[in-house]
C-alpha cells in the first residue's frame, strides 16, 4: 500500500532509534542534542545571522512568537482561508482576530489583491503559508506590502520549503517550522521560530527558557509511536497494519497528530512545552538523510509533472506533496484506495480538519471562494516513496483522469 497521509518520513532506521532511546531515559529531557540541533538547522538552511528557538510543536512556536508581540485583544492576524487549525486556533487563543484571505488556484497561497481587500489599521501580522512546500508567487509583493504598512510577517513553512530558499541570505520577517509527523523532516513533534531580529530572538529565548519540559510518559509515547508507525506502514498491505492502528487509536495508545479538543477549536495547552532532547535525538538522524528525501521528493514531482494527462499546472523542488484538482475528489479517493493507493486530501475545507466548526474559528462561507472551490476537488500525491511506486501512482490517477 502506497500511503500520503501516514508518517511518510519514518524509516526502519527511525524506529530502531527509538527503540534504543527508549532504554536511556536519561536522554529524554534534557542534553546538549537540543543545541546541536539548532547548529544543524542554521548551517544547513538559514546562516549565522539567524536565531533558532524550538518548541515541542508548530502551534506552540506560533503561540509563543503572537505573545511576545503583546498584541491588543481583537487586533487582526491576516491567514488564508486554505490551512489548518494549528495557524488559527493559537491566534484565537490570545484573543485575536483570524481574517481570512482568499488564495491563489495554481500555488495554493495567499493573493495579494484579496490581501490589499482585507486589510485594515488593525492588521498587525501576515501568515504567509508555503503550502506543500511550494514558494507563494507573491512573496515580494506581500512582503513589501508588509513593509509598507509595518505588519509583522511570518513564513510558515511548516509544509517544506525550497532548502536554499533562505540559506546565507538576508529575509524580512520571521519563519515559522514545523517538525510533525508529516512534514518536511520529523521528530513526530516539534517546531521552531527562526528570525534575523535581535529583539525578537532574544524574548523568544526567553520564552523558550521558561517553558517546562514534556512528561515522561508523553514522551514515552513520542518513542514507542516511530516503531508504531512504522510496523503499521510495513503490514498496512496485509490487513494487519489496519489492526494494529486501529486497537491503538481505540485504547489511545498512539499520539494524535490532532486533539479531540483542536478538533473542537480549542487550543489544546498540552503542547505549550520547550523541546525536549529526545526529539532533537530524531530529528538529527532524519538531517543526516535529508540530502535523498529531497531528490526522491524532487524527481516524484518531476515526474508527476511530465506524466499525468492534462496537467497544465506544474511545479518545482522538493515538495512535500504534490497537488492535483480533479473533478471527482471523494471518486478519485475511493477508488485510488481499492487499488493500493492512499491519497491526502490537504484541505477539504477552509480551515481543517474537517471536524471542525468554521464558525468556531471565526470563517464565514463565501469570502474565500477560490479556496472553497479547491477544497472540494483537491488531492495529494505521494512525494517521499520510490520511483516504481511514483510510477504506479501515476498509472492510477491518469486511470481516473481519464474516467472524469
Amino acid at each position: 500500500m502506497i500511503i500520503t497521509d501516514f508518517a511518510p518520513n519514518i524509516t526502519k532506521r527511525d524506529a530502531i532509534l527509538a527503540l534504543k532511546l527508549l532504554f536511556q531515559p536519561l536522554r529524554w529531557r534534557r542534553g546538549k542534542s537540543k543545541q546541536y540541533i539548532k547548529r544543524r538547522l542554521k548551517s544547513r538552511f538559514f546562516g549565522s545571522d539567524s536565531q533558532i528557538s524550538t518548541f515541542l510543536t508548530g502551534r506552540a512556536a506560533l503561540y509563543q512568537y503572537l505573545k511576545n508581540l503583546n498584541l491588543n485583544v481583537g487586533d487582526e492576524i491576516l491567514v488564508q482561508g486554505f490551512t489548518c487549525e494549528a495557524v488559527v486556533l493559537p491566534i484565537l487563543k490570545l484573543n485575536l482576530k483570524p481574517i481570512y484571505v482568499d488564495i491563489n488556484s495554481d500555488d495554493y497561497s495567499m493573493n495579494i489583491n484579496d490581501l490589499k481587500k482585507k486589510y485594515s489599521n488593525r492588521s498587525k501580522v501576515i501568515v504567509l503559508q508555503h503550502t506543500f512546500g511550494i514558494s507563494p508567487k507573491y512573496q515580494t509583493e506581500i512582503t513589501l506590502f508588509a513593509k509598507k504598512h509595518k505588519i509583522e510577517i511570518i513564513h510558515d513553512v511548516a509544509h517544506g520549503f525550497d532548502p536554499e530558499k533562505f540559506h546565507m541570505k538576508k529575509y524580512e520577517g520571521t519563519i515559522l517550522m514545523s517538525f510533525g509527523r508529516s512534514k518536511a523532516f520529523s521528530s513526530v513533534f516539534g517546531g521552531a521560530i527562526i528570525s534575523q531580529n535581535k529583539k525578537t530572538t532574544t524574548k523568544m529565548r526567553d520564552m523558550e527558557r521558561q517553558l517546562t519540559l514534556p512528561s515522561y510518559w508523553f514522551i514515552f509515547k513520542i518513542l514507542i509511536y516511530q516503531p508504531q508507525a512504522y510496523l503499521i506502514k510495513l503490514t498496512y498491505n496485509i490487513w494487519i497494519g489496519k489492526i494494529i492502528h486501529a486497537f491503538l487509536n481505540y485504547f489511545g495508545l498512539i499520539l494524535k497528530e490532532i486533539t479531540t479538543r483542536e478538533k473542537k477549536g480549542e487550543f489544546d495547552i498540552t503542547f505549550l512545552h520547550s523541546f525536549p532532547n529526545v526529539c532533537a535525538l530524531l530529528l538529527l538522524q532524519q538531517l543526516d538523510t535529508f540530502n535523498d528525501v529531497v531528490d526522491r521528493r524532487t524527481a516524484a514531482v518531476d515526474y508527476y509533472n511530465n506524466n499525468i494527462v492534462n496537467n497544465s499546472i506544474k511545479y518545482s523542488g522538493p515538495l512535500s506533496r504534490y497537488p492535483l484538482v480533479v473533478g471527482d475528489q471523494k471518486k478519485t479517493l475511493n477508488r485510488s484506495s481499492s487499488k493500493g493507493v492512499l491519497l491526502g486530501s490537504w484541505y477539504t475545507q477552509p480551515v481543517a480538519p474537517k471536524e471542525l466548526d468554521l464558525e468556531q474559528v471565526g470563517y464565514i462561507r463565501g469570502s474565500c471562494p477560490v479556496a472553497e472551490k479547491i477544497n472540494n476537488k483537491i488531492i495529494n500525491l505521494p512525494t517521499n516513496i520510490t520511483l516504481d511506486e511514483v510510477k504506479k501512482v501515476t498509472a492510477v490517477i491518469n486511470d481516473e483522469l481519464n474516467h472524469q
